[in-house]
């Protein structure tokens, strides 16, 4: 039988792995195991990550912020808009309720001419269709103020075809005789969406009007719910803002000249509005603006007088005394030259304020609450990290009175996130509002210590649930916060079934298996695949990723298996591998071995399929007399996928020593 030069194993290490396999193997390593975001953590919805308004205002949030920018061109809206990214924050485009920009800032192909208006304080509204990136409903909304602007509620159906985005259909009616309000939200079902108007005038005033969007289609008939206040009367009551709180259970309205604010519930299932209340005590001059806090416990008001009053930003806080006491949170004069608008909740957490001047003119900055959710004072309209401001310089362009109009449902966000949830990994902790976080203290309910930095970070000691809370201790007052979460254990990767090194026979392979998980970087190969196939000696690495985003990695090291069959053997030597005869060397790299010996006159002494078995040198029970005996072994090689087991048959004689 052939014999092959044996090398320890840590310099055959040594001598495969060369430097560039090195850097591979090195780069692998660091890239599995760093603290990046996986498909499995939390990402804010992208879809809000781009604002269109105003006088050429461009904002564009990130997890690290919001940047202001000027759109390029003169492009103007003055009132109601609408603007949708894909969920990874790309702009796709935007619309005044007329005309549908792209995301390159000029008008769509057939897009100029929907029937909308831009004079509509919600003007317009996209909701995506579930399960199809590749199309958009866009929901428009004229005045109504017969016989000049009838056209009512309207919708049409934005996809991408192999040309590029176009518009497959056009202004189709829902409603007519209906307000300036559209606002939406997820249904029951986290599948569809309900979107919500409000009928005005004689016939139709007195009913909210909820259209069921599915991912193919609207249902043309919607759920009427007869309740609340009638929009009647004074065209200004056909205006103001309508918003669904983000965790879609209530609805708010403003009626204008009427004064009014309304606030209901809403039933994502049915699409029915009920229970509604209303101001009865104090009338709001020219109620405008509306928007919940993000965690819908806090409603907030602007109103904008046409009598020359003051412009007004109010907070309600519903859990404690619904639509009465609010708190004023800021006015201006007339004089002041600043007159308050939408209200509009972003990804940030944030409630931003429009501004404007006598008409419409543009402002260069937008008002902010910082902490919608915080009563009173503490919502910091306009106060950053303790210091009063204008809010949110717009950078080269203005605000005016309207701000883009969004599913409301995207805004139902977590008051803290975190990234990494595998066993022995970093766990990162972080707000979604980092303003105005005062004293933190993050406690991880493992019995380890706790961590006090804006940014918690945490190794969890097992596998398991945990409660995570933190705390922050701002002017005197705690608010604290809690979620539950579940750390994983990494996945039990083995190549080697339990040994550090496999043996093969030269010549032959094997088909190393990483088991079942969702994907694979073979090392040095960068194979992606749940099998490699080996026939060279050398260290072979494979990391794995499970479908919780966990990776573990394992390896081993192929050898040749140096396996030989001695000439000689002394029964009862004091060296044991002298005292039996055996094959010698790493027999287990060995399938359906089988060793027969025979003396000089062709009987058969001894036979076994155990490679791990001895001849001891006896024969029926004596022992057999000294001299030569010729061996016979055969074995089979390892079978790979692409390579059938080898069969060996090697012979030979031994000499047995007394």
């Amino acid at each position: 039988m052939q014999q092959f030069e044996s090398y320890p194993i840590t310099l055959m290490r040594k001598c495969f792995i060369r430097v560039s396999s090195l850097m591979v193997l090195l780069l692998l390593v660091n890239h599995v195991f760093s603290q990046d975001k996986t498909d499995c953590d939390y990402v804010l919805p992208g879809q809000t990550f781009n604002w269109t308004f105003g006088d050429k205002a461009l904002l564009q949030f990130s997890e690290d912020g919001v940047a202001s920018s000027a759109m390029p061109g003169s492009i103007d809206i003055p009132k109601g808009v609408s603007t949708i990214s894909d969920e990874n924050g790309n702009l796709l485009f935007f619309t005044d309720g007329i005309r549908v920009y792209s995301s390159g800032f000029f008008f769509m192909n057939d897009a100029t001419d929907l029937q909308g208006n831009p004079l509509a304080n919600q003007s317009s509204l996209f909701v995506p269709s579930t399960g199809n990136p590749d199309k958009y409903f866009l929901f428009t909304a004229d005045l109504y103020v017969p016989p000049v602007y009838t056209n009512g509620i309207r919708f049409s159906v934005i996809e991408r075809l192999s040309t590029g985005w176009t518009i497959t259909e056009k202004n189709t009616l829902l409603l007519s005789q209906n307000t300036q309000k559209l606002a939406a939200v997820k249904h029951a079902n986290g599948i569809d969406y309900w979107v919500v108007t409000h009928g005005f005038g004689s016939e139709k005033g007195g009913s909210y009007y909820a259209f069921l969007v599915t991912s193919d289609s609207i249902v043309m008939e919607p759920v009427e719910s007869i309740v609340g206040e009638r929009h009647e009367g004074d065209f200004n009551n056909n205006g103001g803002y309508m918003k669904i709180s983000p965790d879609g259970r209530r609805i708010a309205l403003a009626v204008p000249e009427a004064g009014l604010v309304e606030l209901a519930d809403f039933n994502t299932e049915t699409g029915q509005v009920s229970n509604p209340v209303h101001n009865t005590s104090v009338s709001y001059p020219y109620a405008l603006g509306v928007e919940f806090s993000g965690d819908s416990k806090m409603l907030y008001l602007t109103t904008n007088p046409l009598s020359g009053s003051a412009n007004m930003l109010y907070q309600f806080d519903l859990e404690q005394s619904g639509l009465s006491n609010p708190t004023e949170l800021a006015s201006y004069a007339p004089s002041d030259g600043r007159q308050l608008g939408a209200l509009q909740l972003a990804a940030d957490g944030r409630i931003y304020v429009a501004n404007f001047g006598a008409s419409l003119a543009s402002v260069s900055e937008l008002g902010v609450i910082y902490n919608p959710e915080r009563a009173g004072a503490a919502c910091n309209f306009n106060r950053l990290d303790g210091f009063p401001n204008n809010g949110l310089t717009l950078n080269g362009s203005g605000s005016k009175e309207g701000l883009p109009n969004f599913v409301s449902t995207l805004f139902d966000l977590p008051y803290f996130w975190w990234t990494n949830h595998c066993h022995t990994h970093i766990t990162t902790f972080r707000f979604q509002n980092e303003s105005n976080n005062g004293q933190v203290n993050w406690s991880f309910n493992d019995g380890m210590a706790t961590d006090n930095q804006l940014r918690g970070q945490h190794t969890f000691s097992e596998p398991g649930i945990y409660n995570v809370v933190v705390s922050e201790e701002i002017e005197g007052e705690t608010y604290t916060h809690s979620r539950q979460i579940e750390i994983f254990a990494l996945p039990p990767v083995e190549i080697g079934n339990g040994a550090d090194t496999i043996y093969i026979l030269p010549n032959s392979s094997i088909t190393l298996d990483a088991g079942d998980y969702d994907a694979y970087v073979w090392e040095p190969d960068l194979s992606d695949s749940r099998y490699l196939d080996v026939d060279q000696e050398g260290l072979y690495a494979v990391t794995v990723t499970d479908s919780n985003c966990c990776s573990n990695r394992d390896e081993v090291f192929v050898k040749y298996a140096n396996l030989f069959m001695p000439n000689a053997f002394r029964p009862g030597s004091s060296v044991t591998q002298n005292s039996v005869f055996k094959a010698l060397g790493p027999v287990f790299a060995l399938n359906n071995f089988r060793l027969l010996i025979y003396n000089r006159w062709g009987q058969q002494v001894f036979e076994t399929t155990d490679a791990l078995e001895g001849w001891d040198g006896s024969f029926g029970g004596e022992d057999a007399q000294a001299g030569t005996y010729v061996w016979m072994v055969s074995y089979e090689s390892r079978a790979s996928r692409f390579q059938e087991a080898q069969k060996v048959v090697q012979r030979g004689v031994v000499n047995l020593i007394r």
